[in-house]
């Protein structure tokens, strides 16, 4: 008997590759997530730096204080506009996470309908070989009892 052959390989091969593409896509949405988490992180250790230097008011003349209120002003919203963007990020990354899960699902199916596949294939070539080893057999018995 032919050695099996499953049809739908090309298709499963086709998804496998759809779902390295959807890992690819949710490792960058990681990095860039991450990347995004770091830059917070500088800025609120930056901005917790300038409050502490503005909670010591004798060691800033009144320009300075002045300089370092507008700068912590703008470091706050530039760290709003960081927190939103963490957000997307954290979006994003959930919908490829999604994505991911949905590609790996279509592939896991066509692997197991292969399995089932092989496994009927082994099931009907074990069926065909006992009908010949039993044919073999009984043209044995009926040589041997002419």
């Amino acid at each position: 008997m032919a050695p099996f052959r499953f049809r739908l390989d090309q298709v499963r091969r086709y998804r496998r590759q759809l779902e390295e593409q959807a890992m690819q896509r949710l490792a960058e949405a990681v990095m860039e997530r991450d990347r995004i988490l770091a830059r917070r992180n500088a800025m609120e250790q930056e901005l917790c730096a300038h409050r502490l230097k503005l909670s010591r008011p004798d060691l800033l003349n009144f320009v300075e204080r002045c300089l370092t209120l507008e700068y912590s002003a703008a470091l706050s919203g530039d760290l709003e506009d960081c927190v939103a963007a963490l957000v997307a990020a954290e979006d994003q990354v959930d919908i490829r996470r999604g994505q991911l899960a949905e590609k790996a699902v279509e592939r896991q199916l066509l692997d197991r309908l292969e399995e089932k596949q092989a496994d009927r294939h082994k099931v009907i070539e074990r069926k065909q070989e006992q009908l010949r080893d039993d044919e073999t057999a009984t043209l044995r018995n009926k040589h041997a009892a002419v």
